[in-house]
């Protein structure tokens, strides 16, 4: 049993997180879900509405421990174009599933493709990888089954992306120890065994369609060209605990950002994996997700298990003795469970979606004149 001491540092953090609100951000939103989500995407599409707000959407999914069915969900937000001080901590933001899809398994992670939104992938707790389309399904409580079924994997798993330059191509990694890329047309293209442990996330080159690199529990980063899929290049020891998750740069092709058990994030110049070009220290637990701005090049965020989102700025760097890094510049604490992803709002600079084991949705909004 939990003692309310143990407790109360906890929730002491979070009432001086709360009163420092209207001093810290231009928006908080904060929604306790039905269920707990593993992650969060961001629809590309804004909508306006009476010239007075503007509607977005979100993807997420609910892991309801058995209890019904889990849901692959689309939610939509509408949001207020100004937004008062006095009301600043939950304005007058509405939030409503607009779809709910019922999936035959936990599904770990979703994300849907990037050149056709309407198409969704899934990486579950099974081996198959499920394709949705959305459109080919009611708004509630379809019994449709998945419209594709990518077969590759022994076992399941939560790496997964899309090919963000070629349509229908993706590239994903389990507990199966395998690398896998398929064509949602043509089915599985190659299957690679370039690691000894569980392959924990993958991404693709936002410049090369050829180009994607997976990370795993065996502390390797694998760059992979799939015009030689045969020869990755392998950087070992590149974490000192196993490497949770990976993410290219949206801005420049030779960086590459990921995120460690260590509680660290380094990032690579891939043309020259030996050193890391900067060391991130600040979190004090698991390194969960990061992902890069996509509105500046120098800016990307973090998420881990000690409760917190990191905003971190690679133009702040300079040589500094300590345990935290220079290039820390915000930090959220709106969260008190472990932070399980995040995602950039393509829509609005400086503007986060992050999800946690506490079963909270928080959109959050950084002041961009007192940062950039």
């Amino acid at each position: 049993m939990t003692s309310d001491f143990a407790q109360n540092p906890i929730e002491e953090s979070f009432e001086i997180w709360k009163k420092n609100v209207p001093h810290l951000y231009d928006l908080v939103y904060t929604n306790s879900l039905t269920y707990y989500t593993p992650f969060v995407q961001w629809f590309p599409d804004v909508q306006r509405v009476d010239n007075s707000k503007s509607i977005q959407r979100i993807l997420m999914t609910t892991l309801a421990d058995g209890q019904e069915a889990d849901q692959l969900l689309l939610a939509q937000i509408s949001f207020p174009d100004t937004v008062d001080e006095d009301s600043l901590n939950n304005a007058d933001i509405d939030f409503k599933i607009t779809q709910s899809i019922p999936l035959p398994i936990d599904s770990n992670r979703c994300k849907y493709c990037p050149l056709a939104t309407n198409i969704i992938a899934c990486r579950t707790e099974k081996a198959d990888v499920l394709i949705y389309d959305y459109t080919k399904h009611s708004s509630h409580n379809s019994n449709k089954a998945p419209d594709g079924i990518m077969k590759g994997h022994t076992d399941g798993g939560f790496a997964i992306d899309w090919n963000q330059l070629r349509f229908g191509q993706l590239v994903t990694g389990g507990r199966d120890f395998l690398v896998n890329l398929f064509d949602i047309n043509r089915g599985l293209i190659s299957s690679k065994k370039y690691h000894e442990g569980v392959v924990n996330d993958v991404s693709f080159s936002c410049f090369d369609p050829n180009v994607f690199c997976s990370v795993s529990d065996d502390l390797k980063i694998a760059l992979c060209d799939s015009r030689t899929i045969e020869n990755a290049m392998v950087l070992e020891k590149a974490h000192l605990k196993s490497i949770e998750c990976c993410s290219f740069s949206p801005f420049r092709s030779e960086l590459l950002a990921t995120g460690s058990s260590d509680a660290s994030i380094k990032i690579w110049d891939i043309r020259s994996l030996e050193t890391p070009l900067y060391v991130l220290r600040g979190h004090g637990d698991d390194i969960v997700n990061c992902k890069w701005s996509p509105h500046y090049e120098s800016i990307l965020a973090s998420c881990s298990k000690d409760k917190k989102v990191i905003v971190w700025d690679l133009n702040k760097s300079q040589i500094i003795d300590g345990e935290t890094s220079p290039e820390m510049f915000f930090v959220h604490g709106g969260h008190i469970r472990g932070v399980d992803d995040l995602d950039w709002n393509p829509a609005e600079p400086m503007e986060i979606a992050s999800v946690s084991t506490d079963a909270t949705l928080q959109v959050w909004k950084i002041p961009i004149q007192e940062y950039i």
